[in-house]
């Protein structure tokens, strides 16, 4: 039900029609155009345009990729903090299965811009370990995740994103340069896992893999796992990667039978 407003209250009116659009959206309906929003709402085509360019530049809502269809943002899945309700019991037990086997952390995340989003994160028990906040936001070109979810996407869209560069330098081994980016993403396509050492912060290493498919609203996950270097030997590296190139199978077979 809309609520109605004094006509002088224009920062709350504004508020509320934000609001009002929002609250649209649903598991039957996760794309809207905005048409469709200005005929629901009874509102001219040019304030509904305002009002989602708004919300847009906010993080609220996004552009589902390839089209000019409206769904609800990063932000939104910020806030609620859970794993997308289509993420299948295949893939949870996958999560919890290579955080048990290997006692890493296990972080699950979208993009969102040029920076990647954790939406879901399985700590590791382990004293020297890495703790990430549901909700964090990192530099998508310097990690394993980021560069995952990066991979998904054509070049043309992934530099509109990452700028020409050069890029934000955070350790010496930071991929700074748009050509070097190229390259890197184009072996990620090829070998389907994304790795990282020491890019994004000294002595921690990650190891990334797309989730397919897509969830219902056309939104890329991705999973990873992060480590400190300290344990990072050539052995553990090469069974990691083998369990994520497994896929969600590594939760029945293990990683023994996976790396044969």
């Amino acid at each position: 039900m809309r609520q109605v407003l004094p006509p002088s209250d224009t920062a709350s009116r504004t508020l509320v029609r934000g609001l009002e659009i929002l609250r649209l959206f649903s598991a039957q309906r996760p794309v809207l155009m905005q048409s469709q929003i200005a005929a629901e709402l009874g509102l001219p085509l040019p304030t509904v345009g305002r009002l989602c360019r708004a919300l847009v530049t906010n993080g609220f809502l996004e552009l589902q990729a390839g089209s000019r269809r409206l769904q609800l943002g990063p932000e939104i899945r910020r806030l609620t903090a859970t794993v997308p309700p289509d993420m299948n019991d295949d893939g949870r037990r996958w999560m919890r299965s290579l955080n048990e086997h290997f006692d890493e952390e296990v972080n699950l995340a979208i993009l969102d811009g040029a920076h990647t989003l954790y939406i879901d994160t399985t700590p590791s028990t382990r004293r020297l370990g890495v703790n990430t906040v549901i909700g964090a936001r990192a530099p998508a070109h310097c990690t394993a995740v980021g560069k995952c979810l990066l991979a998904q996407l054509d070049d043309g869209i992934v530099r509109d994103r990452l700028g020409p560069g050069p890029y934000e330098q955070r350790t010496e081994k930071t991929i700074v340069r748009w050509t070097r980016m190229r390259e890197e993403l184009a072996h990620i396509r090829s070998t389907g896992l994304s790795i990282s050492i020491e890019e994004f912060e000294t002595g921690l290493a990650g190891f990334a893999v797309p989730i397919f498919p897509r969830t219902a609203d056309g939104v890329q996950l991705a999973l990873s796992i992060a480590v400190p270097t300290a344990r990072l030997q050539s052995e553990r590296s090469g069974a990691i990667e083998s369990a994520l190139l497994a896929g969600p199978h590594f939760y029945r077979h293990g990683v023994d039978d996976v790396a044969k």
